[in-house]
């Protein structure tokens, strides 16, 4: 049965309250700026100079891009873990109980992520810009801004799906976000291209919301017609979609199983 959309929505802002509460407590706006957005820019210049040591222009501006997209990635996939704290809390069993819709919470749950490493990496470009000739225009800022949120939303999809498995094996939730990250960052483009991987990679690749990201970026900034990287937008837009909608199912089954087994025990 489909649930209204005005549910979904309510549960998703109820999430958010609680993300913003727990992000409040990581950070400070001094140790967001002074901790976090430092210790991610010296990650993308270290490899950053790894493209400059090969000596190929176009490679470097290849490292400089993938580096500053697996910020975001790296950001979005930190919801694996947060998706299990309702177990550590206590607080799973209590929204098992509530008429709450599973996808929405969990969608709004961890939504601080995305944000954040949609500002890191948005900062990251463009810092790195003024050290290597990225060639953007003004009109191409806003832009790559729209890119890398489109890329964050889109890969916490994925996280949200790898987090609905988190919550079945918590104890492993950081090792599934640690082997998400290198696979993506190997694989979908990062630091080589995908078609250097054989065709099942490539395809398997594909299906990552990241690889389509980056091809948009990386056209926009070769100055390829809009059309292009409008492509490149849609197909990582469809397959965020596709992984947000696997999300929801996952997360209604696990409802479902807690339900049931609290159900058996009145």
């Amino acid at each position: 049965m489909a649930t209204h959309p005005v549910r979904v929505l309510t549960a998703a802002r109820q999430g958010f309250v609680v993300a913003r509460a727990d992000f409040a407590a990581f950070y400070t706006w001094k140790t967001w700026l002074g901790g976090w957005l430092v210790r991610v820019l010296c990650q993308v210049t270290f490899y950053s100079m790894i493209g400059a040591m090969v000596g190929d222009a176009d490679y470097t501006v290849h490292m400089v891009l993938g580096a500053a997209l697996m910020i975001c990635v790296a950001e979005s996939l930190m919801a694996v873990a947060s998706s299990t704290w309702d177990l550590n809390l206590g607080t799973f069993p209590l929204l098992a109980a509530s008429p709450v819709v599973p996808g929405g919470y969990f969608a709004g749950r961890s939504a601080m992520w995305p944000l954040s490493g949609t500002v890191t990496t948005s900062v990251a470009i463009l810092v790195m810009s003024l050290f290597f000739d990225l060639g953007w225009s003004a009109a191409d800022v806003p832009l790559v801004l729209l890119l890398v949120l489109l890329t964050s939303l889109s890969m916490y999809c994925v996280a949200l799906v790898v987090g609905a498995l988190a919550v079945l094996v918590p104890g492993a939730r950081n090792v599934m976000s640690a082997v998400v990250t290198m696979a993506v960052t190997a694989f979908c483009g990062a630091v080589v291209p995908v078609g250097f991987w054989p065709d099942p990679v490539g395809w398997a690749a594909r299906t990552v919301p990241v690889t389509h990201g980056l091809d948009a970026i990386r056209a926009l900034q070769a100055g390829a017609d809009l059309a292009s990287v409008a492509r490149s937008a849609g197909l990582a837009a469809l397959a965020g979609a596709l992984w947000l909608a696997l999300a929801t199912a996952a997360f209604r089954a696990l409802f479902a199983h807690a339900r049931r087994g609290s159900a058996a025990l009145t």
